[in-house]
């Protein structure tokens, strides 16, 4: 089903480009629409994880010294969750919604239909390079959109582990993997597709970005920022402490959504401290580089920049380095300010600037002067400070109380906003990533005569107001379903009814050009004539 193993890489722009047109030319053929395709590639991506498993933990520990139960939890079961949660739910996600209309429209068929955006481009990231990859490719593919992916040229051994299971398990007429540096990546955004997931850094999240606004590729950029972690005076410290250290050192950092610092209250400081220290030693150990279960710094490049962030403060804690290994230990800074080096860029390592506030109110009007975080964690038991926290405080997530876990949450769509990212997925937000929502109205061909009074010539005018009284006069807050419908339908009955006596009843049109009527403005007056007319009539 599979492309062969050494399927060769394209490396010229006319490369990718024939890549592009023949992925186009399937989706043309209707190829990925059914959803009868759609889960058979969800269940082949399945059966890949089940058959990568082995040899990707040991690829992943060689780039990263991840262990393996890690791998496991974080990268593969997490995947493979979200695909059972796609395969599921995706006929739902695929049929059409139908929208709720004013009286005038009732007798219409209104709804969206959601249709695939077409070919995609998706970058993955390194510091999980299986579950970055595949969870925006499964929204691809339940949208019935053929793609290409790209991993992570900084983890060659996870990555060559990729390419080999998905050119043997996915359709490759459909879904390609490409590999390649920032060479590549830039050929490959020349390229006119109709939609590009990237997740990777904010500094690189523009430049995707810039090449895609080219050509008005819509996007969905999931970047990182400076996560903060706020323990206020309420807090479970001991709690508090043990959650944030889990979340900030797992990966050794290297995760989007770590707490990227600590804010905590004055009075809380010493004690938050002395419980953060505690629950490193507890996880890692005295020497977090003997433990089995801490990770390493991907490359050199990014050791030698998370080292020099230390720099940014008094380190209280760690701080122990070995540049062969590429370990540095939990380190925690304090003595650090907004203003530090440190709090200048994601850290995405594990360092751990504290800070301490006195203030709440004034925290939170620091906190929204900056750059808008991927999540807030807040942890507290005051009412009123979470909800001053969610109302004032703008990030892509918030998450109360604990860290990480809310990501793990497929009904609760992911991403960011402005430096942190645009757009969302997980569950069926992956799916609407990739979805375009054609907006459909179907009018039935009869009934004319009651369309008459949008059509030129404007003479009359008067008449007209009236007429559009009657059709723009809707309640939909008491009306629905059945009632909304049979109340459009004797609408146009009576309009029809009204335009056929116009012209055997003067009475109508001296009324209607009587100076005092405002059609517009009154469905009183509209309801009185009606009566009248009734009256005379009888």
């Amino acid at each position: 089903m599979g492309a062969p193993e050494d399927e060769k890489e394209p490396e010229t722009l006319e490369d990718m480009e024939n890549i592009v047109n023949d992925l186009r030319e399937v989706y043309f053929t209707g190829k990925t629409r059914p959803i009868e395709y759609r889960l058979s590639q969800l269940k082949q991506l399945a059966a890949m994880l089940k058959a990568l498993r082995t040899d990707y933990a040991a690829a992943v520990n060689r780039d990263m010294k991840k262990p393996e139960e890690e791998i496991f939890f974080t990268d593969i079961r997490f995947t493979d969750h979200e695909i059972g949660h796609t395969i599921r739910n995706l006929e739902e996600w695929m049929s059409f919604s139908k929208i709720k209309t004013d009286a005038a429209n009732a007798a219409d068929e209104v709804y969206l239909y959601p249709e695939p955006r077409g070919v995609a481009m998706i970058f993955g990231a390194w510091n999980y390079p299986l579950q970055l990859t595949m969870i925006p490719l499964i929204g691809a593919i339940a949208a019935g959109c053929p793609a290409v992916i790209k991993p992570s040229e900084l983890v060659p051994h996870s990555t060559a582990v990729i390419v080999k299971y998905f050119r043997e398990f996915m359709d490759s007429d459909c879904y390609r993997i490409l590999q390649g540096g920032p060479d590549i990546a830039m050929k490959l955004m020349e390229q006119r597709w109709d939609h590009v997931f990237f997740t990777g850094s904010t500094a690189v999240g523009k430049k995707v970005a810039a090449k895609a606004a080219a050509n008005l590729i819509s996007t969905t950029l999931e970047l990182g920022g400076k996560s903060p972690a706020i323990v206020d005076e309420t807090a479970n410290v001991d709690v508090a402490a043990r959650r944030i250290c889990w979340g900030k050192f797992l990966n050794s950092g290297q995760i989007c959504i770590a707490p990227d610092y600590v804010v905590v209250h004055r009075s809380k400081k010493e004690e938050f401290v002395a419980s953060l220290k505690k629950y490193i030693e507890e996880f890692y150990g005295k020497d977090p580089s003997k433990s089995p279960d801490y990770a390493r710094i991907v490359n050199d490049r990014n050791f030698e920049r998370v080292r020099r962030l230390m720099d940014s403060g008094r380190v209280i804690y760690g701080g122990e380095t070995d540049a062969e290994e590429r370990y540095i230990a939990p380190t925690l800074l304090e003595g650090v300010s907004f203003e530090s080096d440190a709090m200048q860029e994601e850290i995405f390592g594990p360092i751990m600037p504290i800070l301490e506030y006195n203030d709440f109110p004034t925290l939170l009007d620091t906190l929204r002067r900056r750059e808008k975080p991927l999540v807030t964690y807040f942890f507290s038991t005051n009412k009123s400070n979470i909800e001053s926290v969610r109302r004032e405080l703008s990030s892509g997530s918030l998450s109360v109380n604990d860290t990480i876990q809310f990501v793990c949450i497929p009904q609760l769509p992911f991403g960011g906003v402005g430096f942190s990212g645009q757009g969302r997925y997980h569950g069926k937000a992956s799916f609407e990533a990739f979805t375009n929502y054609k907006s459909v109205h179907c009018r039935n061909a009869g009934m004319e005569i009651a369309n008459n009074i949008r059509y030129p010539p404007y003479q009359n005018s008067k008449l007209k107001d009236f007429l559009y009284t009657l059709v723009l006069y809707n309640s939909d807050d008491e009306l629905s379903g059945f009632k909304r419908t049979l109340t459009a339908a004797l609408k146009y009955t009576l309009i029809a009814g009204l335009v056929g006596l116009f012209s055997y009843k003067f009475k109508l049109l001296s009324f209607l050009q009587d100076s005092s009527f405002d059609g517009l403005n009154s469905i009183e007056k509209v309801k009185d004539f009606i009566n009248s007319y009734t009256t005379n009539a009888n």
